[in-house]
């Protein structure tokens, strides 16, 4: 696949050793039965136009640095997991192992490389070779060549490959623009409006997370869908919140996030 003399941009010896040799024996097949698809949360069914997220795709997660991102990252994650798939997350340096395993992320079978080095990519694309999902997220967008490279690789591979980057400017977000990726995704998710429940005015403890998720794939139903999750709800799952979301309650939500940005 690569015309680059020598050693290959994603070469394996980049790795430590104990990620190399788990690189190359974690993969195993889980699939929803006669379709090539990672299942994913049912709440996750309606915004990816599938019951999993299919092999070989890339799904971009944006607004991770906007309350409610990250626990839309780590929900997509719990389905997979949880149904004996491995993860890999390269440069989340930041992340809490408790609210993964809240929102069902199992953590026996999530790789974490927390520092991946100057070479992300390098080390993303090593793991791609034995993981069935990964996940890079980089305080820096990673060039053209690189994202084309991990785009071939994780088809190549029938690996999902996640890509995470932050919030863009509100005057960007509404041209379309996309941060981190030079091509569209197959998926692009991204949390736009939430809302915090507890008892108390502030001062109480939060007891539940709604947030609205905008949904654009580049197949099947055209446009943007918007969907609100739970995550988590009072019961501390992973839910669609339906049609019971009030009007008023959505759109303070949204008004407040659009101020922030």
């Amino acid at each position: 696949m690569f015309d680059h003399p020598g050693r290959s941009p994603f070469a394996r010896p980049e790795l430590p050793e104990p990620l190399a040799l788990l690189a190359g024996r974690s993969r195993p097949v889980s699939t929803l039965a006669g379709e090539d698809l990672l299942p994913v949360l049912p709440p996750f069914a309606e915004l990816l136009g599938h019951p999993g997220v299919r092999r070989g795709s890339t799904v971009v997660v944006a607004g991770t640095d906007v309350p409610g991102g990250t626990s839309l990252l780590l929900a997509l994650l719990a389905g997979p997991s949880r149904e004996g798939a491995w993860c890999a997350l390269v440069g989340a340096s930041d992340l809490g192992l408790a609210a993964a395993a809240e929102l069902g992320v199992v953590l026996s079978r999530l790789l974490l490389v927390p520092d991946p080095g100057p070479r992300p990519a390098q080390v993303a694309g090593a793991l791609l070779d034995g993981c069935d999902l990964v996940c890079v997220r980089t305080p820096t967008a990673l060039g053209a060549p690189d994202v084309r490279r991990l785009a071939a690789r994780a088809r190549e591979r029938r690996t999902v490959l996640v890509v995470v980057t932050g919030r863009l400017p509100l005057p960007a977000a509404r041209r379309g623009a996309r941060s981190g990726w030079p091509d569209a995704p197959d998926v692009r998710l991204e949390v736009t409006a939430g809302r915090f429940s507890g008892p108390g005015q502030g001062d109480g403890r939060v007891t539940a997370h709604l947030v609205e998720v905008t949904a654009a794939r580049r197949r099947g139903a055209p446009g943007e869908l918007r969907r609100w999750l739970w995550l988590p709800g009072p019961d501390g799952g992973v839910a669609l919140a339906g049609a019971g979301v009030p009007p008023s309650e959505a759109g303070t939500a949204a008004d407040r996030l659009a101020r922030a940005r």
